[in-house]
């Protein structure tokens, strides 16, 4: 299982990083000086062993999928029509293409989505669902 798959993309990495989740992770993808970028361990030596004379220049929090749920909240209280409605967290894998995460309240026959993001890499669903809700919040 490649690594790649298990974390958030670099582009979501970078736009969580500039939305202000600093969090630290298990992984980080490293951007070496020639522009190349690999993702490693979190405490996985910055020894170029290629032998270029390449060091890296960034690290930016590689989020796996628990990393990212625990950084959401397992519910968000809003009021529509004067009502408070206590919207949860539901992650649902549709099939092997696609994952969608969303914050819904309802029952079967009725169901409110305030938002949702699919994607095929579940991290990539996740990060986008966080990145919304810090600007939701103002973070």
């Amino acid at each position: 299982m490649n690594i790649k798959d298990q974390v958030v993309s670099l582009w979501l990495a970078k736009e969580l990083k500039e939305a202000g989740v600093n969090s630290p992770s298990l992984f980080n993808w490293r951007v070496w000086t020639d522009g190349s970028v690999d993702c490693a361990m979190s405490d996985d030596d910055d020894f170029d062993y290629r032998g270029t004379g390449n060091t890296v220049k960034e690290k930016i929090p590689a989020y796996t999928v628990m990393e990212l749920i625990n950084s959401l909240p397992a519910s968000i209280k809003i009021k529509i029509e004067g009502k408070e409605l206590d919207y949860m967290l539901m992650i649902c894998k549709g099939n092997s293409n696609l994952y969608v995460v969303s914050y819904e309240a309802g029952t079967c026959d009725d169901v409110d989505v305030l938002q949702e993001f699919g994607n095929r890499k579940l991290a990539d669903a996740l990060a986008e669902m966080l990145i919304w809700w810090r600007k939701r919040e103002g973070k």
